[in-house]
């Protein structure tokens, strides 16, 4: 935890995904792959003839490029709302974005890519475009989106890093439509790298008093699948479905060695990873 802290003193935060943006088809064939899981997820949810065609779509934590908000417009949703804490986007080069639109053209060559190309530069100018990427240092969603505009909110391993979960949720309330679908991925394993795939639920054999110790911005906040689920019902969520995308196998004992705050079963310690589905209430 020590090391993690003085990382992010010394670094700060820079690669959300496990891999540099200098790795480009890497870096496009992750952003492709979590839309179509995200889409794959959502249909299991809402049944086959659910369309993302014309949705004003928002995601929280973009991470290291709009790939993503590229992609979801080629799919039809008629707006790509982003918000973020940390400006990564504007490292991205632009022979990432050449290459997506190479990528995608090759996908589909009936796309309109020369639209989707001034979109992207009048976002990078600051103009209005279907491309709305938005940096906050107060992450304040409903300051930056306005009441009642999102039908759809996708995230990729980002809810783990809220500081104020509770907040989050509320101001995501006030921007998303009666009826919107909530879809994420949820990390909930330790993010060091270097200890991540050795023991998983490390960070979760410390006491508060010390975790917090080492706290920084970003820092996973160690809540926990039961957690999520009320946070969210306590807001206006509603048709809450939780499922392990990761899991320890069943000959693991996920609780061996946890923190007496987690030895309990609703904890479900053996979750690595989860794919959350919500609704808003307001629509049946």
């Amino acid at each position: 935890m020590a090391l993690a802290k003085f990382k992010n003193i010394i670094k700060g935060y820079s690669s959300p995904k496990p891999f540099d943006i200098s790795e480009i088809d890497q870096c496009i064939e992750y952003d492709i792959h979590v839309v179509e899981k995200w889409l794959s997820h959502l249909q299991e949810y809402m049944g086959a003839k659910y369309s993302i065609k014309d949705k004003n779509v928002l995601e929280l934590g973009p991470g290291s490029d709009l790939g993503i908000g590229i992609y979801l417009l080629l799919r039809g949703c008629s707006q790509y709302n982003a918000c973020d804490v940390n400006d990564l986007v504007k490292s991205s080069p632009d022979s990432f974005y050449e290459k997506l639109f190479e990528r995608l053209e090759g996908m589909n060559s009936q796309s309109n890519i020369d639209d989707l190309k001034r979109q992207l530069q009048e976002a990078k100018a600051g103009n209005h475009s279907q491309i709305n990427y938005v940096v906050r240092n107060d992450f304040d969603i409903a300051a930056a989106f306005g009441e009642s505009t999102v039908d759809l909110v996708f995230s990729q391993a980002a809810f783990e890093h809220f500081d104020d979960f509770n907040a989050t949720v509320s101001q995501l309330s006030e921007v998303c439509k009666p009826g919107a679908i909530l879809v994420t991925e949820i990390d909930l394993k330790t993010h060091s790298r270097w200890i991540r795939d050795k023991d998983p639920n490390n960070i979760y054999r410390y006491p508060a008093y010390l975790y917090n110790t080492f706290w920084f911005r970003g820092i996973p906040n160690r809540l926990r699948p039961y957690q999520y689920k009320e946070i969210l019902e306590r807001f206006g969520w509603t048709d809450i479905s939780i499922t392990p995308a990761t899991k320890f196998d069943d000959s693991t004992d996920s609780y061996s060695g946890m923190n007496r705050a987690f030895a309990d079963g609703k904890n479900q310690m053996d979750y690595l990873t989860i794919i959350l589905c919500a609704k808003k209430k307001g629509v049946d």
